[in-house]
């Protein structure tokens, strides 16, 4: 169904219908397939980012707890209430940087979808084709909302619009998989539109508050469902009102937005344009805007007769939004996550090691990347996106990289994204392990209970 431009719905009510109405079966197969990728990307990144530090740290937040419940801790198997699980759960998926993105939207839409969808599949025994139906909601959702006209398109000047927008997306995704009417739907969305938030100064200083701003957009949703369920009402222009969340999150003027249909804007792209086929994965486990760079970093360092002892100086022009996420980030770097969104180490280390994995991301200390990056400078290109290279070596040898003429379409096929998935869950699943999960979740659609998935993925060495 698509939402007529002419609708005198409140944005709640109309991305509700939308929501409530959508059947899989009239899903376009390339929007199914789409999602099944996202499905298999993000159960990869979680596995890989299961021991990492924060992941671990929301994990001891409900031991401490002490509170029972059905709700699994995904890979450790402990056991709890919903919202609780939801903490660690969601950090697994956004621990990693290596989840899904959708790049003129600013968001990660199924990073804060497939926890929840996980968590509440569980407890409610769903089908696999369920999950997928709503993960497609989720998706949908999160992308429309974040891609109204009059939002900025370097959202993380305003907010962490992974979070943000990510908590209508799971909020929707929630209504879907619980079977709520359209009106209950609508209440849904508009609590979470009050429930939500996240600063992005984490993002521009390095530190990594996102792991658990992210994690409180699915803790969220999942609260906005469970109220709707419970007969809790909101205001019906939560996001388009005067006070509303464009007004706040959106940083857009309240003339302005007065002025716009924000109905016919945002809900006339639902069932229209399918964010699920625009989604771009990344080979890398950093931030989005660095795989270009790492990529031509890459083709550089395989150039006949490079010698990565012989560079003398690396010259980076970034794009805006690198520039507004950490682009520029230099050492000392506090931990992991300060280094994700720095340009100059992530190029340095592929030039210098060939290699940008997990362990290379943990090595912020590492002498040789360190070296590199005193003879790199940084400068801004002035598009969204720009990604440039210039390397030079010793007898005067330039080597250089353009993204808008040499970078590939991040848009990678289902091979390319289930090699991601491999990669990744190797840092803590067994290949056997790996394979078993990845076979059901290719076969999503057959599964009878999510809760099966759900066991199958905790890790065959139990954890402590």
């Amino acid at each position: 169904m698509v939402i007529a431009a002419d609708s005198p719905a409140t944005l709640s009510s109309a991305i509700a219908r939308w929501v409530a109405e959508l059947d899989i079966a009239t899903v376009p197969p390339e929007v199914r397939d789409a999602a099944r990728k996202a499905l298999i990307n993000s159960v990869g990144t979680a596995a890989a980012a299961y021991r990492l530090p924060d992941v671990q740290r929301g994990i001891e937040v409900v031991r401490e707890e002490q509170a029972s419940g059905p709700a699994s801790v995904l890979m450790a198997g402990v056991k709890t209430a919903p919202m609780l699980a939801l903490l660690p759960n969601t950090s697994l998926f956004n621990t990693l940087s290596q989840e899904e993105t959708h790049i003129a939207s600013g968001t990660h839409p199924a990073e804060t979808t497939v926890p929840l969808l996980l968590t509440l599949g569980e407890r409610l025994h769903s089908s696999g084709e369920r999950l997928l139906e709503a993960l497609i909601a989720g998706i949908e959702v999160t992308v429309a909302c974040a891609s109204m006209e009059l939002t900025p398109n370097v959202k993380v000047d305003n907010c962490f619009g992974p979070a943000v927008y990510g908590t209508i997306g799971a909020a929707a995704a929630g209504a879907k998989l619980a079977g709520l009417d359209a009106a209950s739907t609508a209440n849904a969305l508009g609590l979470a539109a009050n429930l939500t938030g996240g600063l992005s100064e984490c993002v521009h200083v390095g530190t990594n508050e996102y792991h658990f701003t992210v994690p409180h957009s699915s803790v969220s949703g999942y609260l906005a469902v469970a109220l709707a369920r419970q007969g809790a009402v909101a205001a019906p222009t939560a996001f388009e009102g005067h006070a509303g969340f464009y007004q706040l999150f959106g940083g857009v003027a309240r003339d302005r937005l007065a002025a716009h249909d924000v109905v016919a804007d945002v809900g006339g792209r639902l069932g229209r344009v399918w964010a699920a086929t625009e989604l771009i994965y990344k080979p890398y486990p950093v931030y989005f805007f660095n795989q270009s760079l790492v990529d031509g970093a890459k083709r550089i360092r395989e150039t006949d007769g490079f010698d990565p002892a012989s560079i003398e100086s690396v010259e980076l022009q970034i794009g805006t939004f690198a520039e507004a996420s950490g682009g520029r980030n230099e050492p000392p770097f506090a931990d992991r996550d300060s280094a994700l969104g720095a340009s100059g180490f992530c190029v340095a280390s592929m030039l210098r090691r060939g290699t940008l994995t997990l362990t290379d991301t943990e090595d912020i200390a590492a002498p040789d990347i360190l070296g590199l990056l005193e003879r790199t400078q940084i400068s801004g290109g002035g598009g969204l996106m720009t990604a440039r290279i210039l390397v030079r070596s010793s007898g005067g040898r330039e080597l250089r990289f353009d993204a808008d003429t040499e970078g590939r379409d991040y848009r990678l096929g289902l091979p390319e994204v289930e090699e991601i998935y491999r990669g990744a869950a190797a840092n803590n699943y067994s290949d056997s392990q790996a394979e078993r999960v990845l076979d059901r979740l290719r076969r999503i659609e057959q599964l009878v209970d999510v809760a099966s998935l759900v066991e199958e993925m905790v890790l065959d060495e139990p954890a402590r």
